[in-house]
């Protein structure tokens, strides 16, 4: 994003933010950024269009904070996922004044354009939650990954409410342990009853068009090689010290291969998955058997 677009957004939050939408003059977001009045209708049609443009920078910004940092590698899926989950949390704090605005402001005629952010930021969230769940409970969530995400983004949003609305200030890292403990109670108790899901199963491919994610296959391969690191970072006690990093190197190998698929061999790719499947979690099977139909016969 060009220097002086980014500084046009983040004025206009921090404006949006203090007045809200409505009462904020597009002079007043120039005065604050003390650039002619112009400069803003180069980049934007109208205020319609920039309070559109700063949502979707806003949720932009939010799911960096929710992305892997170089910390979380090594982290057991458990704790990657709620290192994330208090991150978010943080993020959302500091930008309270926003976040209230975007509830309590009326957008009359943006419906439908905010309606079709909320979409791809709620697939992108879905999504998000998928690769932890896999990577935390294995492939015995499968069944139940819609139910999964249903109920750990109900959890979230109730604490997000009483920060919002009653102004109750929760303690992030405390928070986000104590909701995925929750989680683990309400997960156990399925896979122990056996009992059938409440949703349907997930159409993954729905949800990455959805989220505007277009490389599909790609992106499929990515995601089952994160589910599989969380698996093998998770049962690193299983194995020792040398077999787990010769997993984490082959790990790190092909996901260079799927990102650059020319640099690929068809036989070291062959010889990482059957190392995987050696050593690698026994609850992991499935997974490894879809990566290799799609990745095992990479050539040259």
């Amino acid at each position: 994003m060009q220097d002086k677009k980014k500084l046009i957004l983040e004025a206009a939050i921090h404006c949006f933010a203090r007045k809200g939408f409505n009462a904020t003059s597009i002079q007043e977001i120039v005065d604050e950024l003390g650039m002619a009045k112009g400069s803003i209708y180069f980049y934007f049609k109208s205020k319609d269009d920039l309070l559109i443009s700063v949502i979707e920078y806003y949720g932009e910004m939010l799911f960096a904070e929710m992305r892997d940092k170089p910390g979380d590698t090594l982290l057991p899926p458990r704790e990657k996922f709620a290192s994330q989950l208090e991150r978010q949390y943080r993020f959302v704090l500091e930008q309270l004044d926003f976040m209230k605005m975007l509830i309590k402001e009326p957008f009359t005629g943006l419906h439908p354009q905010i309606q079709g952010m909320i979409f791809r930021l709620r697939a992108r969230s879905q999504l998000w939650h998928v690769s932890h769940m896999m990577a935390i409970y294995g492939e015995q969530v499968t069944p139940y990954l819609a139910d999964a995400s249903a109920l750990v983004s109900g959890m979230w949003a109730q604490y997000f409410e009483q920060l919002l609305f009653e102004e109750q200030v929760f303690d992030g890292r405390q928070l986000s342990r104590y909701i995925l403990r929750r989680l683990d109670d309400m997960m156990n108790g399925l896979f122990r009853s056996g009992e059938v899901p409440m949703l349907p199963p997930m159409d993954l491919a729905k949800l990455r068009s959805l989220a505007g994610l277009t490389e599909e296959v790609v992106t499929e391969e990515l995601f089952l090689l994160t589910q599989i690191e969380g698996r093998i970072v998770a049962t690193a006690s299983e194995r020792g010290e040398d077999t787990q990093r010769d997993l984490m190197e082959a790990l790190t190998l092909l996901k260079e291969i799927v990102e650059k698929p020319s640099t690929g061999h068809r036989l070291l790719v062959r010889g990482m998955l059957a190392l995987l499947k050696e050593y690698g979690p026994s609850d992991a099977g499935e997974t490894l058997g879809r990566l290799d139909s799609l990745i095992g016969g990479t050539n040259a």
